[in-house]
């Protein structure tokens, strides 16, 4: 994988080039000693709030970021991303090619799951909708804004999981909980460094109370 990334960064005006799986965590990198993991990282982040955010199609290809002193092309791969910043005056058709070539390579060195790993969430039927388990925020500022804006939220893992499981970004949706309780909400995608909300719904104390729901309980989510 290390080899496949230093024929990309070789390319005359490719900086470097960096792959992180879905929840940001830098899996393999070929940059230059300026970058360290800690900004690559952030960057990861930074890009997968854009990829969440503009509610891009799982399908889509790729994004080509442009800025006034060069670009960022990102490649999607099965559960990565695979992001090569660039210089202005990058040969691009040579970048194309390149990574073409280097994607399905990519894309085999990848781990695989493990055999009875399970997915994020418990799907049921799409008809059904699909349960997840409730995760709170602590009584502070931000969780009352929260609660103010009525919204709860995912983590980025979890949006990709919910958009597989109804075949489309869905933006709001109806929780019901095993009790009989539940309301509409819109949803906001969160960036989960630390891997704490995977599967789960984030909710304020104001809708975990209306809910009448406690950390851990599961809910059933569908389309709103």
């Amino acid at each position: 994988m290390q080899e496949i990334l230093h024929q990309i960064s070789s390319i005359d005006g490719v900086i470097g080039s960096t792959l992180f799986n879905e929840q940001g965590k830098i899996l393999a990198h070929d940059c230059p000693p300026l970058l360290d993991i800690a900004q690559l990282g952030k960057a990861a982040s930074t890009i997968l709030d854009c990829i969440h955010g503009l509610q891009i199609s799982q399908s889509a290809h790729g994004l080509d970021l442009r800025f006034t002193e060069g670009r960022i092309i990102v490649r999607a791969l099965p559960g990565a991303f695979l992001c090569v910043p660039c210089a202005q005056n990058v040969n691009l058709s040579m970048v194309n090619i390149t990574l073409n070539l280097a994607m399905k390579k990519l894309e085999q060195a990848l781990p695989k799951p493990s055999p009875g790993t399970p997915a994020l969430g418990s799907p049921v039927s799409p008809d059904e909708g699909m349960q997840l388990r409730i995760a709170h925020l602590p009584k502070n500022d931000a969780s009352s804004s929260f609660d103010q804006l009525g919204m709860i939220a995912v983590s980025q893992a979890t949006a990709k999981q919910i958009s597989n499981f109804f075949g489309k970004a869905v933006k709001k949706v109806r929780v019901t909980t095993n009790g009989g309780n539940g309301g509409t909400f819109p949803i906001m995608v969160i960036n989960d460094v630390e891997l704490q909300y995977e599967g789960a719904l984030v909710v304020g104390p104001g809708i975990e109370k209306k809910l009448k729901a406690s950390e851990g309980d599961m809910v059933m989510i569908t389309q709103a």
